[in-house]
């Protein structure tokens, strides 16, 4: 193994929309992902009771992507960020796919990491819509928001974790936006031409629609696990019409992304590619700056 060109995620950044046409496309540039899901290294590295050494966790990382003849591993997966929001920290996890690079590097495998990160305001949206399914989430936005956001809720503490590695950021909106950079960009992490801007500008939106959004938190209370799991997949797969959900008024959406977007600005400037720092800019500046009440419990 002499090189190793891994895209990690983050969750809701369009990555199940990459994944599939890189490994349906070219599934002998890829890990096997089946295999790799099941393997003894991602049990290892998500159970989070130990804390491996770096040196076994890169062992068995080897031994799961280990093909003859082969000096370049491609992979995607998103479960190597760990779960975004953890003890109000955001993808602390991630100093462990650090911990597993740096080892890696030691050995003299060129690692280099793929990020791919969304505005914050439509992250916080996409999560919680994603998280509704889920037993003992909350279930207004606003518990959701007040419960997960702190100060640690910034692209910029993932970079923190990852700075003494490789680490190329794109934005999940330039799929939509610039399909031609995006896919250039991608091509080029890869180091091969892989995708063309059709393969990624044609992506169905997920959003659930009204009706969704009143009808899985219901579902999701059933406390039969096998029962709650099928009618919530029926649920979903009905519900998702294409349609961007609405879970913020336009009032209270503007509040959130005025807070929010001179630090996602900021970090576009600093990490993205030349053609895509200015995707996060505006028109005019953010005179004001909002804040939300949060829980006294998150005070």
């Amino acid at each position: 193994m002499k090189k190793v060109l891994i895209h990690i995620g983050a969750h809701k950044t369009g990555t199940t929309a990459l994944q599939k046409q890189l490994y349906s496309k070219h599934p002998d540039l890829f890990d096997d992902r089946t295999d790799f899901k099941a393997s003894t290294f991602l049990r290892l590295y998500e159970n989070r009771m130990i804390k491996p050494k770096a040196e076994e966790l890169a062992d068995l990382f080897q031994e799961a992507l280990f093909k003859p003849d082969t000096d370049t591993y491609r992979v995607s997966h998103e479960r190597l960020m760990g779960k975004a929001f953890v003890h109000k920290q955001f993808y602390p996890n991630v100093k462990r796919f650090a911990q597993l690079a740096k080892e890696l590097q030691r050995r003299g495998v060129e690692v280099k990491t793929l990020v791919t990160v969304r505005n914050r305001t439509d992250f916080l949206v996409s999560f919680f819509l994603h998280c509704l399914s889920w037993q003992g989430t909350p279930k207004t936005f606003h518990e959701f928001a007040n419960k997960v956001v702190t100060p640690s809720f910034a692209w910029q503490s993932v970079a923190q974790q990852l700075e003494k590695i490789s680490v190329t950021y794109l934005p999940q909106e330039a799929m939509g936006k610039f399909p031609l950079e995006y896919v250039d960009c991608i091509n080029k992490f890869y180091e091969k031409k892989l995708l063309e801007p059709d393969d990624i500008s044609h992506r169905a939106n997920s959003g659930l629609n009204e009706l969704g959004l009143s009808v899985i938190p219901q579902l999701s209370m059933i406390e039969d696990t096998g029962l709650r799991n099928v009618l919530l997949k029926s649920a979903l797969d009905y519900c998702k019409k294409g349609e961007r959900a609405k879970v913020l008024s336009k009032d209270i959406e503007a509040i959130y992304r005025k807070h929010f977007l001179d630090g996602d600005i900021a970090f576009a400037k600093a990490h993205f590619p030349a053609p895509l720092r200015k995707i996060y800019s505006q028109s005019k500046p953010v005179t004001e700056q909002f804040w939300f009440a949060f829980a006294k419990a998150d005070a």
